[in-house]
Formats: C-alpha cells, sequence, structure tokens
C-alpha cells in the first residue's frame, strides 16, 4: 500500500514538474540584442534582434514598440504597426505556426527625436530600449552608438524597478559607445529607458520637435470640434422631409432646380428646355444635327428676374443662337457661376458654406503634418516635409467633400475624384504606419461633404421648395411604364411640362 501512495506522488509530482517547464517555456524570450545608432541630427536608428522560444501561442504575438518609431520594418520588409495610446504594435503572428518552434526575427525602425532639454537647459539622450512586451526575457543585451565622444554616465530606469535597475545590469563604455546586458530574467511587460547628458556640441543641428505624439489628434479634433459649431450656428440644415409630389415646385423653372436642392448654381440649358416649352424660344436642328435657338417672343415680369436676365443675355446679340457656338459655352459657364434670387429659401442668419469647408478641411491640414512627420526622420528635414504633407492634406479634404453632388447627379466626376484622394491618402497612412489618421481624414471630410450638400439654414418657404423637389425626383424615378403612359394618353402636355425637370 505504501508503495502505491509513494509511486502516486511521484507521477504527481512529475507532471507538476512538466507542467512547470512547459509554462516556462512558452513565456521565454531566450535573447534579445538591440543595436542603437544615434545621428548628430538627434533621430536614432534601432536594429532589434530577437529570438523566442514557444511552445503554443493563443492569440496575437505582438511586439511593441514606441509610438513615435517610423519606418518600421519585420525582417527587411515594411510592415503595418497598430497603434494604441504611447505604444505601436508589430504583429508576429505570422512567423509561427501551432506547433512547438523557436522564432527569430528583426525589427528596424526609427525614433525621430531622441535628444530633449532638461529644465536647466542642458541636453539628454532620452532613448526607450524595451517598451512593455507581454512575456519575461531572459536577456537583454544593447549596445548604443553615439556621433562623439561622451564622458557621462549613463543612468536606466525600468517600470518595475525603477532606478533600481541598475543593479541587474552589467553595463561598459568608450569614447562613443554604451555596451550593456541585463544579469537577471525581466519580469513581463517590462520596460527599460537609458538616460544620458551629451554636450551640445555633439548635436549641431537644430533640434526640432514639431508636435508630440498627440498634438496631431488634438488639432483634428479641435478643427472638427470649430467645423461643428459653425454647421450648427449658422448652416444646420436636417435631411429633407419626405414628402411625396407629383408637380414641380411653384414659381422655378427646371435650371434652377438645382439651386434649389443646394442653394447652388442654375443650369441654362435646363431653362432652355423650359422656355421652350412655354413658347419663349424654338429648339431648331438642322440636317448636319446642329441645334439653334430662336427666340419666338419677349419675356415679360411673369418670370422671375434671374430668368430674364439669363434669357436677354442669351439673345443679347441677335434672335437666333448657335448652341455649338464658344459663345453658347461660355454662357453656359456664366450662369453656372450665378446664384438665381433664393433670398426666400434661406435664413436671413444662414452662414456660408466655403468658411465651413475652410474649417472641415483643416483637419486635412493636421492630418497632413501627422503624416510628414511619420515619413520624416526628424533633424531639419521635419520642416520642409510637414509643410509639404500639411499643404496636401488641406487640398486632399478640400477636395473630398464634394463627393456628396453625386447624389443627385448624373455627374459622377466628384464621386471618382474624391474616392480617388481617398484612396491615394490611405495608402500613404499605410506606408507610414498611421491608418488611423487617414480613416478619420476620410471620414470626417466624407461627412463634411454632406452636411454641406444642401446649403444653408432654410426658412420654412426653403424647406417647403426642397421637400418637393425631393418628392419629385422620388415620384419620376419610381413611376412606372405603364402609369407615365397612360397619364400622357390623358394629358399629352405632361410630357412636355415634365420633361426638363425630369432631365435636370
Amino acid at each position: 500500500m505504501k508503495k502505491r501512495i509513494v509511486f502516486c506522488l511521484a507521477v504527481v509530482i512529475l507532471c507538476v514538474g512538466l507542467a512547470i517547464h512547459a509554462s516556462a517555456t512558452s513565456e521565454s524570450m531566450s535573447s534579445i540584442r538591440i543595436h542603437a545608432n544615434v545621428s548628430s541630427g538627434g533621430s536614432c536608428q534601432i536594429t532589434l534582434d530577437a529570438t523566442l522560444t514557444l511552445e503554443q501561442v493563443q492569440g496575437k504575438l505582438r511586439f511593441p514598440l514606441p509610438r513615435s518609431a517610423t519606418g518600421v520594418t519585420l525582417n527587411g520588409s515594411r510592415i503595418w504597426t497598430q497603434k494604441s495610446g504611447q505604444l505601436q504594435y508589430v504583429d508576429l503572428s505570422r512567423l509561427y505556426g501551432s506547433t512547438a518552434s523557436a522564432i527569430s526575427f528583426t525589427l528596424h525602425y526609427t525614433l525621430p527625436d531622441v535628444i530633449e532639454k532638461t529644465d536647466i537647459g542642458t541636453l539628454e539622450l532620452q532613448l526607450p530600449l524595451l517598451s512593455g512586451f507581454a512575456y519575461p526575457l531572459s536577456q537583454v543585451e544593447f549596445t548604443i552608438t553615439l556621433p562623439g565622444a561622451v564622458s557621462a554616465k549613463p543612468a536606466f530606469k525600468s517600470g518595475y524597478h525603477q532606478s533600481n535597475i541598475e543593479k541587474d545590469l552589467t553595463v561598459s563604455s568608450t569614447d562613443t559607445t554604451i555596451s550593456g546586458i541585463t544579469n537577471k530574467e525581466l519580469k513581463d511587460h517590462e520596460t527599460l529607458q537609458m538616460f544620458l547628458p551629451v554636450p551640445e556640441s555633439l548635436f549641431p543641428q537644430p533640434l526640432i520637435t514639431l508636435f508630440d505624439s498627440q498634438a496631431d489628434d488634438i488639432g483634428m479634433a479641435v478643427a472638427a470640434a470649430l467645423a461643428l459649431m459653425y454647421w450648427l450656428l449658422f448652416l444646420r440644415c436636417l435631411p429633407p422631409r419626405r414628402e411625396n409630389h407629383t408637380t414641380p415646385p411653384e414659381g422655378y423653372s427646371a435650371g434652377e432646380i438645382s439651386a434649389v436642392l443646394t442653394l447652388n448654381s442654375a443650369d441654362l440649358s435646363a431653362m432652355v428646355l423650359s422656355w421652350a416649352q412655354l413658347g419663349y424660344l424654338v429648339i431648331l436642328v438642322s440636317s448636319r444635327g446642329r441645334v439653334r435657338l430662336q427666340k419666338s417672343m419677349e419675356m415679360g415680369n411673369e418670370r422671375s428676374l434671374f430668368e430674364q436676365q439669363c434669357f436677354r443675355l442669351l439673345f443679347k446679340k441677335g434672335d437666333l443662337v448657335e448652341c455649338s457656338g464658344y459663345r453658347y459655352a461660355q454662357l453656359v459657364q456664366k450662369v453656372a457661376h450665378m446664384t438665381p434670387n433664393i433670398q426666400m429659401l434661406v435664413h436671413r442668419k444662414s452662414g456660408n458654406r466655403r468658411i465651413f469647408r475652410g474649417l472641415s478641411a483643416l483637419i486635412g491640414l493636421f492630418a497632413g503634418i501627422s503624416l510628414g512627420l511619420a515619413m520624416s526622420s526628424g533633424g531639419l528635414l521635419q520642416i520642409p516635409v510637414a509643410i509639404l504633407f500639411a499643404i496636401a492634406g488641406y487640398a486632399a479634404a478640400w477636395y473630398m467633400q464634394p463627393w456628396a453632388n453625386s447624389l443627385f447627379s448624373h455627374n459622377r466626376q466628384a464621386l471618382v475624384i474624391g474616392c480617388g484622394i481617398a484612396a491615394l491618402w490611405l495608402a500613404l497612412c499605410v506606408l507610414a504606419g498611421d491608418l488611423m489618421v487617414g480613416l478619420k481624414l476620410v471620414g470626417s471630410q466624407m461627412l463634411a461633404g454632406l452636411m454641406a450638400f444642401y446649403g444653408g439654414r432654410r426658412t420654412e418657404a426653403g424647406r417647403q421648395a426642397l421637400a418637393q423637389t425631393v418628392g419629385l425626383r422620388r415620384y419620376l424615378c419610381h413611376i412606372s411604364k405603364n402609369a407615365l403612359h397612360q397619364i400622357c394618353r390623358n394629358n399629352p402636355e405632361f410630357y412636355f411640362t415634365m420633361a426638363p425637370y425630369a432631365i435636370s
């Protein structure tokens, strides 16, 4: 009986020993070597070689880096990183499988600015070596190369041990190199940072830090808040009411439908169709397909002042106008830049949509600065790169906003341009390892384009005209062929009355 008890205890002890060994193996980083090369411009090129022993991996294995790290490569290839808080993470999932294995990898990245000014005005090298890996580290070895000789002694600080970590390190230095190695295993999520006073003579280039790691996010948030506040105070316009309407809005020609809808410009060609239906002119087509407009009568006060003005401009040089000529094309462009008489539609305190668009585009300016800093390597190069990307970001935001014009227009040019710019911007952000900035920019500008589409604050008459216009469009888009044929048989004038509005 005693022999059986002893045998069972031995089996239990052996199983526990095996379990402990497996657990330690699954969380063992056999070695990690860091080589850091600090340039005279204040940036630091870091190469990190690691070997990790894994028995079984559950979930994603990620390696943390400082959030400011740029140009991150894994085994020589650019890789997308995920930013969260003050860190960014490299996904190592593709390096291992489901079986036990030991993986080795090399990370290369740049820290744009590792030289800081202290409170007393001196310079100090602040270099993060470890950023909190999720598993214990059995050994960490590092070598730091400086642009010149340094006589000061480096200090170290960790997350668990603070300054007491120095007793677990063996550090040596030469004129330009500092080397070190850990004497004990480091706990999981441990951080390690080195501080070293450095003379100004080693860093003759100006140390430039335009923004800290969160200033770009703050700038975009402030720009978004200003744009939203301006919209709420001066431009707020709710989506049009759902109102079924089978006739054109009263008092507006087909050429003014776009102005009723978006408080924007008019369409001369649509007005010509309306004038032909009303008998003010005749549309002539020659045997060669050339289109001419022949004036039939003068336009009186029965039409709006805006229509009268456009009619006089059209026939200013005679009663016959060649539609394929250069003069007619110029006139179409001129009318497109004229604003119809829409005072009755807009509240007297309504703002200017261009101001709102400009405030919204400031989000792109700060996003451009963020992208420029991510793609530059610090030093003097930060200024021109950040300015260049800031201008490009503002322009990209401005030209992304008109995508909403395609909602009620057969012309998809604005949508194609907006989507093309958005795709290009997202691709640049992926290359810079900061996709979230691109998503914020594209999402905000798409929303801004929709918010500015309907113009500004409308009066009750303006909201009614908008509801009638949208209701008429819905009616014309959904009416069946049979119903339309039946209406035209009973009322032949229906076709000629509605055709200009349907086309517009």
